[in-house]
């Protein structure tokens, strides 16, 4: 794709995000700072030869109408039969994120984890973003920057779905 094209979708992004109706800063300051918390619950799901269950429970804070940040715990179990005896292992760590609604339906996010998974911590950076078709249901894609060569991901992308409350 060329880069012409990708500052064109960017600009369409921004710009659908200016004409959305949103909460203003006003309204978001008359709340409490329980009000201004919200609740991620995501994760994914694969079951067969290998499963791979993630939860990741998220909480954020809403600095702004359209700026969140927060952190979160992730957990995964995984299991690979193809091997004998099978691959087995759980993993657990926490992350820190930072979003931003580009549009009613649109947002991007960067985050950071740190995860441990058979005695070895490793450092995660991603970026990337989402699309919330209402106001709760999600699905989002991120690109992981920086990983350690023992990735638990198996691959420098992923992709969630989950639940905003």
């Amino acid at each position: 794709m060329k880069v012409k094209n990708i500052l064109f979708f960017i600009v369409f992004f921004a710009f659908i995000g200016v004409l959305t109706a949103q909460e203003t800063q006003e309204e978001l300051n008359k709340k409490t700072f329980k009000e201004r918390l919200t609740y991620n619950l995501g994760g994914g799901l694969m079951i067969g030869t290998i499963t791979n269950i993630n939860i990741l429970p998220q909480i954020g804070y809403r600095a702004t109408p359209k700026f969140t940040v927060g952190v979160g715990a992730n957990l995964s179990y995984f299991r690979d039969n193809r091997f004998s005896p099978a691959l087995n292992f759980t993993m657990f760590g926490g992350n820190g994120f930072a979003r931003y609604q580009i549009s009613q339906n649109l947002f991007a996010q960067t985050e950071y984890q740190r995860l441990y998974f058979n005695g070895l911590g490793g450092d995660y950076v991603l970026a990337g973003g989402g699309y919330m078709p209402s106001n709760r249901f999600f699905i989002s894609a991120y690109y992981l920057l920086k990983y350690p060569a023992n990735n638990v991901y198996g691959q420098p992308y992923l992709i969630r779905a989950g639940l905003m409350f």
